[in-house]
């Protein structure tokens, strides 16, 4: 059959504009399946990260009520409680807490993020009665981030459904958990947000801290608490064969006198390896960097080095960070007779 050529270009053109319409509504289709992947993958990942937080705070404060889970949340995200227009008033209330605590009574810990995303960090007063940073410092510190621009409440409360809808789920029995939630839902209801610990945590922990913005933190504070912060290190070590007795006396003689003679020695504690008696491994914990360095100076180490210095085939030094630095103290308490 004849077809005119201006028939057969017709329906070459639809057929093509057919094609490049079913192409182009594949390619939404695939840019929406897409989106919706990601954004259920996001979703994921925020329910993993919230539940990720919440484990972790039941971990180390397992008095921890909805209360306190909801303080370092609503910390995380809005930063200090209020804006601080009175710094006298600020000071004299940090003063008073300054005098009014040990530092046997706080938490070991210097610094701790603030809830899921860490944007606030808590900083103990811990850090200025042991001298590592000023009162000055941290007063200035938290008053410059308590009065920076923070998200409106609104968007705190639809955050704060999210993380609770989550906390929901896990079935974590939390004490006072039906009154802490209406407590909560209560103040949100008139445009507020700010909340104290509850009574358990405070009896248990004794928190005493201010809140600082994660940069101010990064560039001005941790620096100097790095400086000070515990040192921990295992020393690996080879020694030759023929002086294995006189090393063994020589280890153990520097162990014990270190911690006896130096507060800033936590602990120095030899070991000899099972599988080559010739390897030992040393674990040595330091109050900071400054006493590790002291340390290295005294007499009894100096002795040590010199006396051992032929023996050692090889040495390796691998620094740890401790996962669980709230931990320690009752780890050694339990080695008091």
């Amino acid at each position: 059959m004849f077809v005119s050529s201006s028939v057969k270009k017709m329906d070459f053109q639809y057929i093509c504009s057919r094609k490049i319409y079913t192409i182009g509504v594949f390619e939404k289709m695939k840019k929406n399946l897409i989106f919706v992947i990601c954004m259920m993958y996001g979703v994921f990942v925020q329910a993993q990260d919230i539940q990720g937080f919440v484990n972790r705070q039941l971990e180390v404060y397992p008095k921890s009520r909805l209360l306190d889970i909801y303080k370092s949340c609503f910390q995380d995200y809005m930063g200090a409680e209020h804006l601080v227009t009175d710094r006298q008033l600020v000071k004299a209330y940090l003063d008073e807490e300054l005098q009014a605590n040990s530092i046997d009574d706080l938490m070991p810990w210097y610094d701790e993020p603030c809830g899921i995303e860490g944007n606030y960090v808590r900083i103990s007063i811990r850090t200025v009665l042991e001298g590592f940073i000023t009162k000055e410092m941290l007063l200035d510190a938290f008053i410059r981030s308590a009065n920076g621009k923070r998200p409106s409440v609104e968007s705190w409360k639809n955050r704060w459904k999210t993380i609770v809808d989550i906390v929901d789920k896990m079935n974590l029995h939390l004490p006072h958990y039906p009154e802490d939630r209406a407590f909560i839902d209560s103040i949100l209801a008139v445009g507020k947000y700010a909340i104290s610990h509850s009574p358990d945590y405070r009896k248990a922990y004794r928190p005493h801290y201010r809140i600082v913005e994660r940069s101010i933190y990064e560039h001005e504070i941790k620096p100097l608490l790095e400086a000070n912060r515990m040192l921990v290190r295992i020393a690996e070590i080879e020694v030759y064969p023929q002086y294995l007795t006189d090393y063994l006396k020589a280890a153990r003689n520097v162990g014990a006198e270190s911690v006896r003679k130096e507060s800033g020695v936590i602990c120095i504690f030899p070991n000899q390896m099972n599988e080559n008696e010739n390897m030992f491994r040393i674990v040595e914990i330091y109050r900071n960097k400054a006493a590790y360095e002291h340390h290295l100076t005294t007499e009894h180490f100096q002795t040590y080095k010199q006396e051992t210095l032929h023996m050692v085939k090889e040495l390796k030094l691998v620094d740890l960070k401790p996962l669980d630095i709230n931990a320690m103290p009752s780890i050694f308490i339990k080695l008091k007779p």
